[in-house]
């Protein structure tokens, strides 16, 4: 019978190992905040932290980043596009970077009225440029197709959203809710570390970038973020929204790493499937830290683009 109760303590250890672990982790505190770039908006869900980098009168530029990197991952863009004119807002999904960890579902429409509060907060009502890194492509393209006639165009850099990972496991896991979720819980801490810390070690990321990413991996939020994101936004299919964008005539841009581990060359004939009014472009050496790897390229490519009328 003992040994019946230490199998069910350890089992029960087992299973709680992630919530308590969580626990542990530091919350953003008012001190992170005092010492953090840029400024902070109470929205309707939460907390944002936000920072403007350009000059006041250049068109407007907005940067969505991805579930793992905060808008420290765009600092290296924004400031050469700065460079070239541009006025470029960048900000934190909740539980990422400098924003308030805000608990329950990350769908689409979690993360469209977070974007709508901090335009609204900013006065910026149309005639920007829309720009999705990673996942944040998820996010800026549904974004795109219901607000038409607030967005000037779209780019999209390193996207997910446009491919299905199909392995036996990927399957096993879809047919199997209840230990897929135990499953994502439980390891997605350690699979998250890993996936940093190798990204980290290519040599190219900024030193502030590989200092952001690794602040947030022991901050509380940022796991659950991530997991509500995978359970919501990234199970939504993103085809209808590229096909709205190419009925309706939006500009699009894409631009891809040509070394990238995470999305296949395949998305490159996706999206010329889904709109071949899309132009896009590759960098070969590029991995999937393409947006703060190569920041230099893809300004040149999005100005070089402006210039020769991708603008409606």
């Amino acid at each position: 019978m003992i040994w019946l109760l230490i199998l069910a303590f350890l089992a029960i250890g087992i299973v709680s190992l992630p919530s308590v672990q969580e626990a542990f982790r530091r919350p953003v505190t008012e001190t992170m905040r005092r010492l953090a770039p840029g400024r902070f908006a109470e929205l309707t869900q939460g907390m944002t932290h936000f920072r403007w980098i350009g000059p006041e009168r250049g068109p407007v530029v907005v940067c969505v980043h991805g579930i793992t990197t905060p808008s420290e991952g765009f600092v290296p863009l924004a400031e050469h596009l700065s460079e070239k004119g541009y006025r470029v807002l960048l900000y934190d999904l909740y539980g990422r970077g400098y924003s308030n960890y805000v608990p329950g579902p990350q769908d689409r429409a979690f993360f469209h009225q977070q974007l709508q509060d901090l335009l609204a907060h900013e006065g910026i009502v149309g005639d920007f440029t829309l720009i999705g890194y990673s996942v944040g492509g998820c996010i800026a393209s549904s974004f795109a197709a219901e607000n038409l006639a607030r967005v000037r165009q779209l780019v999209l850099i390193a996207s997910v959203g446009l491919h299905t990972p199909r392995t036996p496991v990927a399957a096993y896991a879809q047919e199997h809710p209840r230990l897929r979720e135990w499953v994502l819980k439980w390891t997605y801490p350690m699979v998250a570390r890993r996936y940093i810390n190798t990204e980290l070690s290519d040599g190219d990321t900024p030193a502030k970038v590989t200092a952001a990413q690794r602040a947030q991996i022991r901050r509380r939020g940022f796991l659950p973020s991530n997991l509500a994101a995978m359970r919501g936004l990234l199970r939504e299919k993103f085809d209808e929204a590229h096909r709205v964008l190419h009925r309706q005539g939006l500009p699009v841009l894409a631009i891809w790493g040509g070394s990238d581990r995470i999305i296949p060359a395949s998305v490159i004939g996706r999206m010329t499937e889904l709109n071949r009014a899309a132009r896009q472009s590759v960098i070969e050496d590029a991995g999937h830290g393409i947006v703060y790897t190569h920041p230099q390229e893809i300004a040149r490519i999005i100005h070089e683009n402006h210039s020769k009328g991708l603008r409606r």
